[in-house]
């Protein structure tokens, strides 16, 4: 009976490792397959000029490229990388930076004097583990986001907002910078919370962006989510921390835009945005 049962497993395996190099055999020859794949490279060549002319530092491969195709026509697919990358230091929402402030930027441990907090009701609503998306953010790609580590006392015993972003490194690439009502009206702030997070996955979620502080920035395009990787964009690495605890919070398939954009977590399903109102 044993060997009967052997045999007939032998002829499935066989039957099913013929199929697959038939299969194989019939993709490398199908015309089809072989113009996609060619428009695919042509695509990606034209994308990688496109960030080179514009200083834009693009660290995708061609791997990275073809991984994130879902399918749609392949010019459609290009023109979505041309919507998220804009040159370093730009954003669609203005074209230059003069005259906003930058004290919010890479603070460490501390909060400048400059921050306030008399506008907004921010410290009544924003949580740890929220994530900021900003309308008028940059760095290299449309929008930016943030990651709330947690409200805290500064030295005169009132409270601040102190967030975890990837950055520009001329700012310090992943560091820690604060969320105050100056930044909330310079960059057009939505503050997204995260359907099904427990305190427990927030404090994870947290831990992973702590334990990234002081990588560096840099625009791939890809979805890393190992806690060794050695550089980020800022919506990567907040998509990778709730995505190594179980929510994938970017919007994916047809919907979604190359990589992870600060877009994709502001669409998804998994985030949903928090009023905050004046005082």
């Amino acid at each position: 009976m044993k060997n009967r049962v052997s045999r007939v497993l032998s002829m499935l395996i066989a039957l099913v490792l013929m199929c697959s190099t038939s299969a194989v055999a019939y993709a490398a020859n199908d015309p089809v397959i072989a113009r996609e794949e060619g428009g695919l490279q042509a695509a990606y060549a034209r994308v990688v000029a496109y960030a080179s002319k514009n200083s834009i530092e693009l660290g995708m491969t061609y791997d990275d490229f073809r991984d994130n195709y879902t399918g749609q026509p392949i010019r459609a697919y290009e023109n979505s990388y041309y919507s998220v990358l804009v040159p370093t230091g730009v954003s669609l929402q203005s074209s230059s930076w003069s005259g906003e402030s930058t004290y919010y930027y890479n603070t460490g441990y501390s909060c400048p004097s400059q921050a306030i907090y008399s506008k907004y009701n921010l410290l009544d609503v924003v949580e740890k583990g929220d994530i900021i998306f900003e309308a008028k953010g940059g760095f290299g790609i449309t929008g930016h986001i943030a990651f709330v580590e947690g409200i805290y006392t500064r030295g005169n015993g009132e409270q601040y907002i102190r967030l975890i972003e990837a950055l520009s490194n001329s700012y310090g690439g992943v560091t820690r910078s604060i969320l105050d009502d100056t930044r909330v009206d310079e960059k057009g702030v939505t503050i997204l919370r995260v359907h099904g997070a427990t305190q427990d996955i927030k404090n994870a979620a947290v831990s992973f962006c702590r334990g990234e502080i002081g990588s560096s920035y840099y625009l791939d395009l890809a979805k890393d989510t190992s806690s060794s990787e050695t550089d980020w964009y800022c919506s990567e690495l907040a998509w990778a921390a709730y995505k190594n605890q179980g929510i994938d919070i970017e919007v994916g398939g047809l919907h979604g835009e190359p990589g992870v954009s600060p877009r994709d977590i502001l669409h998804s399903s998994k985030t949903y945005p928090v009023p905050y109102s004046a005082k």
